[in-house]
C-alpha cells in the first residue's frame, strides 16, 4: 500500500501517458490490486482493466456456495453484482477531465452467465473491473495523484470490504446469496427432470413474466400483472432436494401452439420461453422459467447475407436458373432469409426452433386456398413451412413452437395448442381437436440435414483497413455502444440485431474473440478442413475447460459466455464468409 501511494506521488501532475508505470500488484488490507492493462488517455473508453484478489478464507463466503460449478456461477454473478452496487454506493464517478476518475463493471443483464469478471483459482477469488485513472488540467491532462489514491484507498477499499466478506453481510444480503444459490441448484434439478420425460419447456406457477418494456428487460412493475399459472392438463410437479417440489407447466416435445388475440400475452410467453435457456437472477419474475438449452428463436430477416447453404427444403429453384441447393446472396427475401436460418440452426445442432408470426414471412409459412387459385404450384417455388411441420417432427425430431393469432393452420399440425386468453393459459388441445378434425399428418419428403457445410482456411481475417487516413490495424473488435448487436469484426459489421438470445453485448464482444480464435485455428499448417458444426463444439469445449481466458481478450473481465447457437449466426452473417465446395 505504501509502494503504490509513493508511486503515485512519483507521477503527480505528469503528463498522463505516465500512469503505465503503475502496471503491477499492490497489498492493501485484506485484498491485493492488480493493475492488467493502462488506458491511453483521459476518460479512454475501455479504461484500464483492474483486478482485486481476495483470500476465500478470509472472506469467509460458505464452503456450501461453492461446491458446484452451478453455484460458483451464482457466486461469481452475485459478486459482481454486489460490486456493481458498492461503486454506486461509495465512489464519486467522473470526477477528472473527460470523465475520467470513474469504477465501472461489465454490462449487466437480467441473467447469470458464465464472464470472465469473477474467477475462482486456488483458495482465492478474482474480479476484474474497469477503473478510468483521474486526470485534471488542459490539453492532454496531467495525471491526479491525490483523487487516484482517494479512489483506491478509501472508495475501493470500501466497495472491496461490502462485496467480498460474509461475516459483514447484513441477513437481507445473506439471504439474496442463497437465492443466488438456489436459483442455480433448482433450474439444475428441472433440466434433469425435462431430459428425463422429454419436456422442451418449464414454467412454474407465480412466475412473472411480463416486462418493464421492449428496452428494459426488468419484471414490469405494473400492478396489473397476473402471475403465471398452469393449465392443469399441462401441469406437472418436480421432486427437488430436501422434499421439496416446484409445479408449472411442461410442454413435451413436438409440434406446439400458442394462440390468442391481441395484446393476451402470447408474445409475453414465448419470450420467457426464448429467454429460459439462461438462468435469471433473483427477482426477476422467470427464475423458474426454464427451456431446453439448443432452442433458437428463427424468423425473416430481409437484407441479411447467405453463403452456400441449401436451401432446397423450403424453397425449389427460383427464376433465372438459380439453384437452391447450393444458396447464396448478399440481400436475402424474408422467405430466403427464414429459410436459411431454419437450415442454420439445425446444422449448429438446434432440434427446438421457435416462431412467432409477427416476424416471420408469412409467404414461408402458409399459401391459402385463394392464392392457390391464382399462382400455379410450378409457378411459386416456396414449399411452405406447413406443409412439412409435421415431417420434420416425425422424421428429424425437430421440436417447433409457434405463437400465432391470425394463421389457424399450424393449429392443425400442433400436438399441444395454449390459449392466452388476457394472460391467463389455457390448454385447447382437445377443443381444437374437435373443431378442426385429427392431426392433419403429411407425407412430404424431408431432406438429409446430416451434411454440415465445412469452412475455408482464409475466414475470419481480423484486419482493418482505414482507408481514409492510409492506415492498417492488425485487428479490430469492437462492439457498438448505440447498436448493442452489431459487432465489427475486421472489414466486417456484423449484424446480430435479429438474434434475440443475445442477452447482454459482453457476449457480442466475446463471440468476436471467439471468431479469432477461429481464425488461429483454420491457419494452423496442419488445419484439416472440417464443418461449422465440428468448430462450433470445439469452440464450447475449449471455453468449458479452459475459461473464457482462452480467448485472449484485450480487455479482460470484458467478456460473457455465448451459446453456440448465437456464435454460429455470427459466422453465418459474416458477408466474408467462405465455405468449402
Amino acid at each position: 500500500m505504501n509502494k503504490l501511494h509513493d508511486l503515485l506521488a512519483s507521477i503527480a501532475d505528469l503528463p498522463f501517458q505516465h500512469i503505465h508505470k503503475l502496471r503491477g500488484s499492490y497489498f492493501f488490507p485484506g485484498f491485493q490490486l492488480s493493475f492488467i492493462k493502462m488506458q491511453g488517455s483521459p476518460g479512454a473508453n475501455p479504461a484500464s482493466i483492474a483486478s482485486v484478489k481476495i483470500s476465500l478464507a478470509d472472506s469467509q463466503i460458505p464452503e456450501l456456495f461453492l461446491q458446484t460449478a452451478e453455484c460458483k456461477l451464482a457466486v461469481a454473478d452475485f459478486l459482481i453484482r454486489r460490486f456493481r452496487g458498492g461503486i454506486d454506493r461509495f465512489a464519486r464517478q467522473n470526477r477528472g477531465k473527460d470523465g475520467s476518475g470513474s469504477f465501472n463493471t461489465v454490462a449487466l443483464s437480467q441473467k447469470m452467465l458464465r464472464r470472465d469478471s469473477v474467477l475462482f483459482a486456488g483458495d482465492a477469488v478474482y474480479l476484474r473491473f474497469m477503473i478510468s485513472l483521474p486526470a485534471k488540467g488542459q490539453g492532454g491532462g496531467v495525471f491526479d495523484a491525490e483523487q487516484a489514491w482517494i479512489m483506491l484507498n478509501e472508495e475501493l477499499a470500501a466497495i472491496v470490504d461490502a462485496t467480498f466478506f460474509y461475516q459483514h453481510y447484513d441477513r437481507q444480503t445473506r439471504t439474496l446469496l442463497e437465492q443466488f444459490t438456489d436459483v442455480q441448484k433448482t433450474r439444475a434439478q428441472i433440466i434433469q427432470f425435462m431430459r428425463q420425460h422429454n419436456l422442451v419447456a418449464f414454467i412454474a406457477n407465480d412466475a412473472k413474466l411480463p416486462r418493464q418494456s421492449g428496452v428494459d428487460d426488468s419484471p414490469s412493475t405494473s400492478l396489473s400483472v397476473k402471475a403465471f399459472q398452469s393449465p392443469a392438463q399441462l401441469q406437472i410437479t418436480i421432486p427437488l432436494e430436501n422434499r421439496r417440489s416446484i409445479s408449472g407447466m411442461g410442454i413435451k416435445e413436438g409440434i406446439t401452439c400458442i394462440t390468442g388475440g391481441g395484446y393476451h400475452g402470447k408474445s409475453t410467453l414465448m419470450q420467457a420461453i426464448l429467454a429460459g435457456v439462461y438462468a435469471h437472477i433473483p427477482g426477476d419474475g422467470r427464475e423458474y422459467a426454464v427451456t431446453r438449452d439448443d432452442a433458437v428463436f428463427i424468423r425473416s430477416e430481409e437484407g441479411r447475407s447467405i453463403r452456400d447453404v441449401d436451401i432446397s427444403p423450403f424453397i425449389g429453384d427460383l427464376p433465372n436458373g438459380l439453384k437452391t441447393q447450393c444458396f447464396s446472396s448478399d440481400n436475402a427475401s424474408g422467405s430466403t432469409s427464414q429459410a436459411a436460418n431454419i437450415i442454420e440452426a439445425i446444422e449448429s445442432g438446434s432440434r427446438l426452433l421457435l416462431f412467432d408470426e409477427d416476424s416471420c414471412a408469412t409467404n414461408f409459412l402458409v399459401r391459402d386456398e385463394l392464392i392457390k387459385k391464382i399462382l400455379d404450384a410450378e409457378q411459386e417455388p416456396i414449399k411452405p413451412l406447413y406443409s412439412t411441420v409435421r415431417s420434420l417432427w416425425n422424421k428429424h425430431r425437430i421440436s417447433m413452437i409457434f405463437v400465432v393469432g391470425g394463421l389457424g393452420y399450424f393449429l392443425q399440425k400442433a400436438d399441444t395448442c395454449l390459449l392466452m386468453d388476457n394472460y391467463r393459459c389455457d390448454d385447447i388441445s382437445a377443443k381444437v381437436r374437435d373443431r378442426l378434425g385429427p392431426l392433419a399428418e403429411e407425407n412430404q419428403p424431408v431432406a438429409d440435414f446430416s451434411v454440415s457445410r465445412r469452412l475455408a482456411a482464409d475466414n475470419f481475417d481480423p484486419v482493418y483497413i482505414n482507408r481514409r487516413l492510409n492506415k492498417t490495424m492488425p485487428k479490430r473488435i469492437k462492439d457498438l455502444r448505440n447498436a448493442p448487436r452489431q459487432l465489427e469484426y475486421g472489414m466486417d459489421l456484423v449484424n446480430l440485431d435479429a438474434i434475440p438470445q443475445i442477452a447482454e453485448p459482453p457476449q457480442l464482444l466475446a463471440i468476436g474473440y471467439c471468431l479469432l480464435l477461429l481464425r488461429n485455428q483454420l491457419t494452423q499448417p496442419a488445419h484439416k478442413t472440417e464443418t461449422i458444426r465440428f468448430w462450433l463444439d470445439w469452440l464450447e469445449d475449449q471455453i468449458n475447460n479452459h475459461g473464457l481466458d482462452c480467448l485472449q481478450p484485450d480487455y479482460p473481465g470484458t467478456l460473457s459466455m455465448p451459446r453456440k447457437y448465437e456464435i454460429a449466426a455470427a459466422v453465418n452473417r459474416i458477408r466474408s464468409l467462405r465455405i468449402l465446395e
